[in-house]
């Protein structure tokens, strides 16, 4: 009765923290103009980088604002804290979309890690609070890594964590991590040996056990700082370990959680290349005349291209509108299989139609444009160089089209409301729901110890 007693005690304590942050949090946010004014100072000074092929220029901009940590300033507003995110990423990818890569590879899991709900796990609300609030405080930039290698299996992790004398060891290596070099911490999935996933988190600088290698992509992508990383022997503490299927988390909920917001912010980033597209192409035909002296803009074939460009344009950011739905609907209930594998395909669908409209919208623009995208220093040319990729991160497209084909394919009419799940998509739910039940059944043996 006494444990009970005690849970309810904290429970109470965790709500009114919870309502002094809001207090807190809604006296300290920026309004939109300033807002505004901090997105166009990180704008600006990625120009400069650029112009001076040196980042530090745009880092040091971007860590003096408030931008970084956005989303967990909003995390009690999830809506707030996308739309913020997404506009950030929206602004840099019409810049670069590689660095934009980079950014956005931060704001996904720790925005996702603050807004996850965690009413029914309150260890795993305690140790999300903590780290957030660590890295807010300390205004670190966050690295990711989900144990990915290029291997000649689809999907291969190249990374295992070992129980050893009350510590966790993880040894192997990772193909992917985004700002490798500029962050300060990384989050990290890995997995135990008997293949649960755990999420674990470390200091990215002077580890001589984190060995942060070369760019994975030294020409087209090399902006996005992604790096190989070897894991020597790492040595964490139960300090370092946000969640865990051994101790009965939600693994793949919040794995597909974090997806869900990386999707959607991918999304984000292909809509800020495609308009940037969209407005060098209008630059260019009001500014080339033809030999009359009247402006491209005038040609019939032009208005019509243009206009065809900015309807595909308008189509896909309303697959993101839905998406951006879908994060602040989820964030506002128990996370179940289903809500988030509906999410998870809706997040899918704006990433997809948004980078497709963004691959096909430079390409028109570029044949517009012609031989003049390539002259030196025109923004089309980093542009048509780094959207080639945009079809290529987080949830590949060619696994989303085989998705909905493996649903459109079955028995049921496609004229009918709902389609039965997909084959990869039933699988992914058996597995949520199988874990879901050993959740439980840990739960109930710790608070019968308890």
């Amino acid at each position: 009765m006494k444990a009970i007693e005690a849970t309810q005690e904290q429970r109470a304590e965790r709500r009114a923290e919870d309502a002094t942050a809001r207090s807190e949090d809604s006296a300290s946010s920026s309004g939109a103009a300033d807002f505004s004014a901090e997105l166009d100072v990180a704008a600006q000074a990625l120009e400069q980088a650029l112009e001076k092929s040196d980042f530090d220029i745009f880092f040091d901009a971007f860590r003096r604002t408030s931008l970084p940590w956005i989303g967990i300033e909003h995390r009690h507003e999830p809506g707030t804290a996308f739309r913020r995110t997404a506009e950030v990423v929206q602004r840099l990818g019409s810049i670069s979309p590689a660095l934009a890569l980079a950014v956005e590879n931060h704001f996904y899991p720790i925005a996702a890690i603050a807004t996850l709900p965690t009413s029914e796990d309150d260890v795993l609300d305690e140790r999300r609070t903590k780290l957030v609030d660590s890295v807010r405080r300390n205004r670190w930039l966050v690295a990711n890594s989900n144990s990915r290698v290029h291997g000649d299996r689809i999907a291969q992790t190249g990374t295992v964590v070992k129980p050893v004398g009350g510590r966790y060891r993880i040894a192997g290596r990772a193909a992917y991590m985004s700002l490798a070099t500029a962050s300060d911490l990384i989050v990290f999935v890995t997995f135990f040996e008997t293949g649960e996933p755990a999420i674990f988190f470390c200091p990215s600088k002077d580890n001589p056990r984190l060995e942060i290698g070369p760019l994975l992509f030294p020409d087209a992508m090399q902006d996005s700082d992604t790096r190989r990383i070897t894991y020597h022997d790492l040595e964490l503490t139960e300090d370092n370990l946000l969640a865990s299927a051994r101790d009965g988390s939600d693994m793949l909920g919040i794995l597909h959680f974090e997806m869900i917001w990386h999707q959607s912010l991918l999304a984000a980033l292909s809509l800020g290349t495609a308009a940037r597209a969209i407005e060098e192409g209008r630059l260019f035909l009001r500014t080339v005349k033809q030999g009359d002296g009247t402006p491209l803009a005038r040609l019939d074939g032009m208005v019509v291209d243009m206009g065809r460009q900015v309807l595909r344009y308008r189509a896909a950011c309303g697959a993101l509108e839905l998406a951006a739905k879908a994060v602040t609907d989820l964030c506002a209930q128990p996370l179940t299989p289903h809500a988030l594998l509906d999410a998870f395909e809706i997040a899918c669908a704006a990433k997809y139609a948004a980078s497709g409209c963004a691959e096909d919208i430079v390409g028109v623009v570029r044949r517009i444009i012609g031989a003049r995208t390539f002259a030196g220093g025109h923004p089309m040319e980093r542009l048509s160089r780094e959207v080639l990729f945009a079809p290529l991160g987080g949830d590949v497209n060619a696994y989303i089209e085989r998705r909905a084909g493996e649903r459109v394919l079955g028995e049921s009419s496609f004229l009918s409301t709902t389609l039965p799940p997909s084959r990869s998509r039933s699988k992914v739910l058996a597995n949520i729901q199988t874990l879901a039940r050993a959740r439980k059944a840990t739960l109930k043996k710790k608070d019968a110890a308890s």
